[in-house]
């Protein structure tokens, strides 16, 4: 379908270049179809306004719910998550990655991807499918604030970007509260931020999801010089806890598996020498998903687990 290209579209599209590099290029006489550009500078049409739409990707979940988006899919990590129950109906269906027959039978007319999937081309076969990098961008509204810039491009794709922008303004508003609300037992306190893993632990750096938006961009706990040097000489990843026992720090907020937690509170507490209460246990399923759903009740989970 020709799509009609018209000056305000093209200056609208040079004001949000300054905005975001996912913007809504184009759309058809009959504002059927749209065309959006990605941040790959990728063209892509895609329905004006999508009525059964499946999400890859663990964030899209409940920032569709957030934006009325019609999802009729997700990624099946979804269902491990505490908060799932609270915005996806029954009718929703949860999908492993991979099995298109499943996907199909969903009827999607928008799929939403990470960057790279390697059945991208058998996607596009079934309906068009926008991919999305798990990277903030420079011309984000939201800045480094990884979790709400995603929340945006997903609000540009389901073509409900102001309602997009609302929501993050309102939550940095909250967000505000939120610190001062914790600002007392969280001032001047550093964290550190783990994953308990088969072989070590998984050491997250500022805004990479697993709570760290809860406690760096929130709460405001602060990182301190030794942790910072350690993301500096050798980055964050996989680690073994003798590795760590250099960097200081006054809490230490550890992701863990179902089942996985006997024992793990007291040998993190001796690797970083710190007393066992300021060692918390959180739920590795769902502090992984980093939607904005879930950033608010992690942190609201946070603030109770520290008073």
């Amino acid at each position: 379908m020709k799509l009609k290209f018209m000056m305000a579209v093209v200056l609208s599209v040079l004001c949000l270049s300054a905005c975001s590099s996912f913007r809504e290029t184009g759309i058809s006489d009959d504002r059927e179809i749209r065309q959006i550009m990605t941040e790959h500078s990728e063209e892509i049409e895609l329905p004006a306004n999508p009525k059964r739409v499946v999400l890859f990707r663990g964030i899209d979940a409940g920032n569709a719910e957030l934006l009325g988006g019609s999802t009729v899919g997700v990624n099946g990590i979804v269902q491990d998550s505490g908060y799932s129950d609270e915005f996806l109906g029954a009718d929703v269906t949860y999908l492993e990655h991979g099995d298109l027959d499943a996907l199909e039978a969903v009827n999607p007319d928008l799929i939403v991807t990470y960057t790279p999937d390697e059945h991208l081309f058998e996607y596009q076969e079934i309906a068009p499918t926008v991919q999305v990098n798990y990277s903030t961008s420079t011309f984000s509204p939201f800045k480094e604030r990884l979790y709400l810039t995603h929340l945006f491009n997903l609000g540009v794709i389901l073509n409900k970007e102001e309602k997009a922008e609302e929501i993050g303004d309102a939550w940095l508003e909250e967000s505000t509260r939120l610190q001062r609300e914790a600002a007392e037992r969280v001032a001047g306190n550093t964290a550190v931020v783990l994953s308990k893993e088969d072989d070590g632990y998984f050491l997250y750096d500022e805004y990479t999801a697993f709570g760290t938006e809860a406690v760096y961009d929130v709460l405001k706990f602060g990182i301190d010089e030794t942790l910072a040097a350690e993301f500096e000489e050798r980055g964050s990843g996989s680690k073994k806890l003798r590795e760590l026992a250099e960097i200081e720090s006054d809490y230490i907020f550890v992701s863990v598996r179902e089942g996985e937690a006997d024992g793990v509170k007291e040998e993190v507490a001796q690797a970083f020498d710190v007393p066992p209460g300021q060692v918390i246990l959180l739920d590795y399923g769902t502090f992984r998903l980093n939607d904005l759903i879930s950033v608010e009740k992690q942190t609201k989970e946070i603030i109770e687990r520290i008073k």
